[in-house]
């Protein structure tokens, strides 16, 4: 069965033209694919009502991180060492760009 994808175009301002360049630049791929990533990733939080606070969700992560880093330096520093080499392999294996 042959899919017919639907052509359409749209107006953006120049940043968010560069925002899509850059996007395209990173993942080595066209602006129309860089456009389909974007709706991608955005629209169906968008839909669900669902918006993020960069600000907020940095924040969290630092709380998040110094106090995690806090309790295995007190409690396991025998294996703190290792811990961001198995952080750096599950961001590859889980966050990695496919």
């Amino acid at each position: 069965m042959t899919t017919k994808n639907n052509y359409i175009s749209l107006r953006c301002s120049p940043q968010e033209l560069a925002l899509i360049d850059a996007l395209a630049v990173q993942r080595d791929c066209s602006r129309n694919e860089a456009v389909r990533i974007a709706i991608r990733m955005g629209a169906k939080s968008a839909l669900n009502g669902y918006s993020i606070d960069p600000k907020r969700l940095i924040l969290l992560l630092e709380y998040t991180q110094a106090a995690v880093d806090l309790i295995v330096h007190r409690e396991h520093s025998d294996l703190a060492p290792g811990l961001e080499q198995i952080a750096h392999e599950r961001m590859e294996e889980f966050h990695a760009p496919r």
